[in-house]
């Protein structure tokens, strides 16, 4: 008996261990592929930063750059380079460290999804993760994935704090959040967004007279310990920032760029201003800022820049032959948030069976992240051209608390009789998916198999991984839909399946080699 369950469980490891291996060399194989793709060092800012890895080297890393990029990212970089290396051999090298950087990443990612949620969901997200985000863009000479998976831990981790507070967890959102900055400096309000959260604690324990000074001690504790340790681990840079640009958080793109109409504008200025050298030596009003901003556009202009911005995102996802060719994610966008909306209702009744004015903090960290950030790279478009980068960096982040979402007891409601009679919450779901999902699988083999961005599939895995991840719980779906021995979980499952790996099939087959996944 013993030993039939020790072989079991060896069967199932190796099994395991099968599957990881498959999808390892598959994934390094589409990297390779897009290696080859990416032949142009002068591309993407790749040229920028081996420009700053050098200077580091030479530096023996005393530089922190001309507050453009963040110095993370080099250093690793300068760690692996040698004089000897001409540009080329720096380029070739550079990527295959990023192709590895990105497996470690994968790496920590999976161990944070198969510790919090169903193996099911896990495994779904990390390969949603590494074929349509990780893949295309590993083989680059630049921050991105870096920063994607610290920016990912660092929201992990914060919000796991908050669910659960552990001195250790706090400080290490703190860890998490100074290296997310240090490689890419727009992890800073995050961390405020988390500080923040805690004041909205202290304020519901306060109207409900429940705070005594234990509760304040520990509030103030996981407020403060992570801007402590965030800015014990960055103050050196800091105080140089405020040394040579008068300004602590000194960034060129925050500070100036942002308030620019587009790229070109933004250059034209630098090239007079010289940022990057220091603060610019020219009276304050033809400095960019927020109070110039808006003295300069109405407020029909702020709303415009907004509404351009959606459009380009809407055109790209939703309309012509943007989204036929490259992105087709508005069905899925717009079904992820009904569903969402949804399930409010039965989370906040939950919150107020169990008196979760204590976990009002937490939903407000959660939408104000997303808002905040959502909010900012809708209008820091101009500036970037359309590119995906900054978007794609709320992608770990939104897998995470669908998984949290959809795991939550509250939504098991959606899930039993919601009208009378036979029509359940569940099966208009599974319809809308359904649907939804049939359509951008005729997009997908009618035209965009050869054409998309693969970082666009995204949403639509999303929902697959959602609905998979349920399939082994939901009563409905274990009782025959159709004649026995045939059940509704098993086709569901068998095309859900199918359709990701044909997704797969498309990154490898085709995308690897003609995408450019450096924007």
């Amino acid at each position: 008996m013993l030993a039939s369950i020790q072989a079991k469980h060896i069967g199932k490891a190796l099994l395991a261990a099968g599957i990881a291996l498959f999808f390892l060399v598959l994934y390094l194989d589409i990297a390779q592929k897009q290696s080859e793709v990416n032949h142009d060092l002068t591309t993407s800012d790749q040229r920028a930063y081996m420009n700053f890895a050098k200077k580091a080297y030479e530096s023996r890393f005393q530089y922190t750059g001309t507050r453009n990029r963040m110095p993370l990212y080099p250093w690793i970089q300068a760690l692996f380079y040698s004089p000897p290396m001409d540009d080329e051999a720096f380029f070739q090298q550079g990527k295959q460290l990023n192709i590895a950087l990105s497996l470690v990443g994968l790496l920590a990612l999976g161990i944070a999804f198969f510790h919090r949620f169903s193996k099911l969901y896990a495994f779904y997200s990390i390969l949603a993760i590494a074929f349509t985000v990780f893949a295309i863009k590993s083989p680059y000479f630049q921050v991105e994935i870096l920063f994607y998976t610290l920016f990912g831990l660092a929201f992990i981790l914060s919000l796991e704090a908050l669910l659960s507070p552990k001195w250790h967890k706090s400080i290490g959102v703190g860890v998490l959040f100074a290296l997310a900055h240090f490689s890419k400096a727009s992890a800073l309000p995050g961390l405020f967004i988390f500080i923040s959260s805690y004041g909205i604690l202290f304020l519901s324990r306060l109207f409900s007279r429940s705070l005594n000074r234990e509760q304040v001690r520990h509030i103030l504790y996981h407020a403060l310990a992570p801007l402590v340790v965030f800015m014990a681990l960055l103050f050196p840079y800091f105080q140089e920032s405020k040394e040579k640009y008068g300004t602590y958080f000194y960034n060129v793109n925050t500070t100036f760029y942002i308030w620019f109409d587009s790229w070109d504008d933004a250059k034209e200025w630098a090239s007079i201003a010289h940022p990057r050298q220091g603060w610019p030596d020219m009276p304050d009003e033809e400095i960019p800022s927020l109070s110039k901003y808006l003295n300069e556009h109405s407020s029909n202009e702020i709303i415009d820049r907004f509404r351009q911005s959606i459009k380009q995102i809407l055109v790209s996802g939703c309309y012509g032959k943007w989204s036929r060719y490259r992105y087709g994610y508005c069905s899925q966008v717009g079904l992820s948030l009904l569903i969402l909306a949804l399930g409010l209702l039965p989370l906040f009744k939950g919150i107020r069976r169990r008196k979760g004015e204590h976990n009002m903090h937490i939903v407000w960290y959660v939408l104000l992240f997303f808002l905040l950030y959502a909010l900012s790279f809708v209008w820091y478009m101009p500036i970037i051209a359309g590119g995906h980068r900054t978007i794609l960096s709320l992608a770990i982040p939104l897998l995470w608390t669908v998984g949290l979402v959809v795991h939550a007891p509250q939504i098991q409601v959606l899930q039993r009789t919601i009208f009378q009679g036979s029509i359940k919450g569940f099966h208009i779901v599974y319809l809308l998916l359904t649907l939804t999902l049939l359509y951008e699988i005729y997009q997908v083999i009618a035209l965009r198999a050869e054409t998309v961005y693969s970082g666009s599939l995204l949403i639509p895995l999303l929902w697959i991984i959602v609905f998979i991840m349920h399939v082994s719980r939901i009563e409905p779906l274990r009782r025959p839909i159709f004649s026995h021995p045939i059940k509704g979980f098993h086709i569901v499952y068998l095309l859900m399946t199918l359709t990701l790996f044909y997704e797969i099939y498309q990154v490898a087959a085709f995308r690897a080699a003609t995408m450019d996944g450096g924007n």
